[in-house]
């Protein structure tokens, strides 16, 4: 399930090769060294990088002509770390904290005591519980699947690297009692740092992966995304059970991971189905600028780090600021400086019919809530909602009732509901 670590340096000779080893290593970049942690110029900074869009829209999309006058509504609080949160059936939500707990909020708010059952292998310091998310028939089933991370084999809990967990995705049953996890699974070792989980409209499983990012690690240095031989900067595909769905567009090639479904991702923080075309839609951190929407289609190459719209960290170009390369895809939409979107959403209600089809998006930096008209694939206009707030927003999620949740970030996280105003 786990692989063993090497240095970055043999990691990344194998990789290049795209060797055929179905199990290769697992690179992780060397902790930080010892004091205190520099400053960072910022990912966010405006420092006048405005990289030229493929087609205008792509970025900075105007407002829309039409809006909607809305309220917000307390619904529960007191999460701490919350990184998920979905509907089950009969109109409960299941809340994901990254330190590795899940709580079930109740119809009138009242947040349950830690589902028991998590894995004790689960590894949460900086990392931990990205997903869980109930199964389309989980009112006969009872089936959750969630994705977390876990220490390699033979770690050295004394000189571990930067981001040392892998992602593995899992499934697992809720008791009747809805107090814990009974027959956990764990389908697929995912490789990467973290990653997000959906299914799909026939039943199975997309999973993300992400590479090592953040301040201090070099974009070029991370190939991965390019390599078939590695599920990290990924979306995975697989059945519900842990098998590989024979369709899927890698089965058979020699040297590659046949769960690869599309590849060239940097950090995907948010994924949805599109009500309609049944489509993946992902949103992506850039490294400063450059993040993104995509729509994820079979086999293809979304460029991540060969191409794409943001700089290092430190501000210098990546690979030339090349944004465009024959047989890698464009974003839908991308945003330089970043907001850092987390989840998405479309919304499909009856409640708000000038947000009908419209792509909802969460923003950390950006401390708001996104709109984004779409015609078609294309984004038409972008309105920026509860920017007053000032709240980091983890996600959002259209309710059963027609009203749009969010949840806000940090340690005194809350579920808020959008209705109309009277």
């Amino acid at each position: 399930m786990t692989r063993p670590f090497m240095t970055a340096a043999i990691a990344l000779t194998l990789a290049a090769a795209a060797s055929a080893q179905r199990v290769p290593p697992v690179p992780r970049p060397p902790a930080p060294p010892p004091g205190p942690t520099p400053a960072a110029a910022g990912s966010i900074a405006p420092d006048g990088y405005a990289p030229t869009p493929a087609w205008p829209g792509q970025t900075r999309a105007p407002k829309p002509a039409q809006t909607a006058a809305f309220v917000v509504e307390p619904v529960a609080e007191g999460f701490a770390g919350a990184f998920c949160f979905s509907f089950l059936p009969d109109g409960r939500i299941l809340v994901g904290e990254r330190p590795g707990r899940i709580r079930i909020v109740a119809k009138d708010g009242k947040v349950s005591e830690p589902v028991e059952g998590l894995p004790s292998t689960l590894w949460a310091r900086g990392q931990g519980l990205f997903e869980v998310r109930a199964d389309r028939a989980f009112a006969a089933n009872r089936t959750l699947y969630l994705t977390y991370t876990v220490l390699p084999d033979g770690a050295d809990q004394a000189a571990l690297p930067r981001s040392p967990g892998v992602l593995v995705a899992a499934r697992a049953r809720l008791s009747a009692d809805d107090r814990r996890l009974e027959d956990l699974k764990v389908l697929l070792d995912a490789e990467g740092t973290g990653g997000r989980l959906i299914q799909a409209p026939d039943g199975t499983l997309f999973v993300t992966s992400t590479v090592p990012s953040g301040l201090g690690i070099n974009v070029v240095d991370w190939p991965q995304p390019q390599v078939l031989a590695s599920n990290m900067g990924k979306v995975l595909r697989i059945n519900s059970d842990g098998s590989i769905p024979k369709d899927n567009p890698f089965v058979g090639k020699a040297g590659a991971h046949p769960e690869i479904y599309a590849l060239g991702f940097r950090d995907i923080q948010g994924i949805a189905i599109h009500p309609r075309t049944g489509t993946l839609w992902t949103s992506e951190h850039g490294p400063r600028g450059g993040d993104e929407i995509n729509i994820v289609g079979r086999g293809k190459n979304y460029g991540f780090p060969e191409i794409g719209y943001g700089r290092e960290y430190t501000g210098s170009p990546i690979n030339g600021d090349k944004t465009s390369q024959q047989g890698m895809e464009q974003p839908v939409y991308f945003w330089t400086p970043d907001i850092a979107p987390a989840g998405i959403a479309f919304y499909t209600g009856a409640r708000f019919p000038a947000w009908q089809g419209n792509l909802f998006v969460s923003a950390l930096a950006g401390r708001a809530l996104i709109r984004l008209v779409l015609d078609g694939d294309r984004v038409i206009a972008e309105e920026r909602l509860l920017a007053d707030a000032g709240a980091r927003i983890r996600g959002v999620s259209e309710g059963p009732d027609g009203a749009l949740y969010i949840l806000t970030d940090g340690n005194e996280g809350k579920i808020l509901r959008l209705v109309p105003k009277p």
